[in-house]
């Protein structure tokens, strides 16, 4: 049995753009603006979005040339290995399981919490002090079986969906912006930095932390199998959707900022862009607090998506239990790999609303990680494979100065984030435990798991993950 190819072109690119659009831009803009000040927080989105957009053109061109499911769980395996497709598959998972199903299952509640408050009663249990409650809980698990719902019925019902809610938080951003830019007033954006800060370093310090939120054009490599777009066009659709992204979460961070003084907004409205408008009208309020819902949702939906097809391309590789690899006879998707994700993010979950920073900061550095070695693999498979041998139907320009760029920008990332006393440093020991766990468990699960692939075979392992490019890649010159 096979997936569908199944996708167009208008499903792909609600998937990556809704796919990267979260909710927290809604309710924390008025935070950044006091944190950072308007200024950097529109830089640092503009430098982040520059950053996403260079790693999305690696997987741009990786994602075409080797149009696999798992996208680079498949596409490095040429130049590192299953190694590098273990590493890169591994931290996929952690980085879409924490900062998408896992958050969204603690966050959902408390989101809808600005309407509902009786969602913020009878606390069952704490964590690191912050109660749980299960009104809250509740409800972001039956999110999460939603989620899961329609994924597991289908590509294209799920996809559809998304369409549908993609456009809807599109025409939302629309009303916001123009009426920011009617109500507002430009001046209300400066001065744009506190008082006393330095414009550079807030940038620079926001920039990384907003990383996280720029993140999910690359999610569709993973889904490459199921698409029926031509490849040129397939890379096309991932580089875009991190700019189309990024525009919107600029565009948005401007709307806050002008709507009304900044300083006086981080004073009165302390959920953010959601009271801003409710100041000009009660219903705007509500555009705002929906479109949060919407990108929730929109993020939801293809996280579970991708991580179901890592799981299964991994599988796939002989580096996770054959049990994963299972398609729907009927639905033509990874059936067994779904619900692998269902419960491990209901699990995490389960940590509540004090865990969504844990997750996010986590998130972050899989991402990097997960940047690096997808622009590490661009160059290598550039070095290694000419055109003549694998043809490029989407050409990253000068592929050698993107790639280094990706390279080191994630590389910094990481760096910063791991060591002690940065702006964007893990908390301890939550964040660490987390990490280091995802990490031991990889390094326990992965001799165990290598041992499936020697028995299957380099060449079948190859051809699992390769199909129609193995040919390419390993017949004699």
């Amino acid at each position: 049995m096979s997936l569908k190819r199944v996708l167009e072109w208008h499903e792909l690119l609600a998937l990556g753009v809704a796919g990267v659009i979260g909710s927290s831009w809604a309710y924390l803009n008025t935070a950044f603006y006091e944190a950072y000040g308007p200024g950097a927080t529109v830089y640092g989105f503009a430098i982040s979005t520059a950053l996403a957009f260079l790693v999305a053109l690696c997987f741009a061109e990786m994602g075409s040339t080797i149009s696999r499911e798992g996208g680079e769980v498949a596409f490095v395996f040429p130049t590192l290995g299953l190694t590098g497709s273990f590493i890169v598959g591994w931290m996929y998972i952690l980085a879409w399981l924490v900062a998408t199903c896992s958050f969204y299952v603690a966050a959902f509640g408390f989101l809808l919490s600005f309407i509902i408050p009786q969602l913020h009663t009878i606390p069952i249990y704490e964590v690191a002090g912050w109660p749980v409650y299960l009104p809250a809980l509740l409800i972001g698990i039956f999110m999460n079986i939603v989620a899961f719902i329609l994924n597991y019925i289908g590509v294209k019902i799920a996809a559809r969906a998304q369409f549908y809610m993609f456009v809807l938080l599109m025409i939302c951003g629309v009303i916001i912006a123009v009426t920011a830019f009617i109500k507002g007033s430009v001046s209300n954006f400066f001065p744009p930095f506190p008082e006393g800060a330095n414009p550079l370093l807030n940038s620079a310090r926001f920039a990384l932390m907003s990383i996280t939120y720029i993140t999910g054009a690359e999610l569709l490599a993973t889904v490459a199998e199921e698409t029926r777009v031509r490849p040129r066009i397939f890379g096309y659709l991932i580089a875009s959707s991190a700019l189309i992204a990024g525009a919107f979460y600029i565009l948005m961070m401007v709307s806050g900022a002008i709507v009304m003084p900044w300083q006086e907004a981080v004073k009165v409205a302390s959920r953010g862009l959601i009271d801003e408008m409710a100041r000009i009208h009660l219903a705007l309020g509500l555009i705002v607090w929906l479109a949060s819902v919407l990108g929730m949702i929109t993020s939801w939906i293809p996280g579970m998506m991708s991580m179901s097809r890592t799981v299964f391309a991994l599988a796939r590789a002989g580096l996770l239990p054959e049990l994963f690899e299972r398609i729907h006879p009927r639905y033509g998707t990874p059936t067994n790999a779904l619900v692998f994700v269902l419960i491990v993010s209901t699990i995490l979950g389960l940590l509540g609303r004090r865990a969504m920073i844990w997750f996010l900061d986590v998130g972050g550095v899989s991402i990097g990680t997960y940047w690096l070695i997808a622009a590490l693999s661009l160059i290598l498979t550039r070095r290694r494979y000419p055109e003549s041998k694998l043809p490029r139907y989407f050409k990253a320009p000068a592929p050698y100065i993107i790639g280094g760029i990706a390279i080191i920008g994630t590389a910094s990332l990481i760096i910063l984030t791991l060591i002690p006393g940065t702006e964007i440093s893990l908390v301890w020991p939550y964040e660490y435990l987390i990490l280091i766990s995802w990490v031991v468990l990889g390094i326990i699960i992965y001799p165990f798991t290598s041992r499936r692939a020697k028995k299957i075979g380099y060449e079948k392992i190859a051809r699992n993950l390769l199909g129609e490019y193995y040919d390419l890649l390993y017949k004699s010159s």
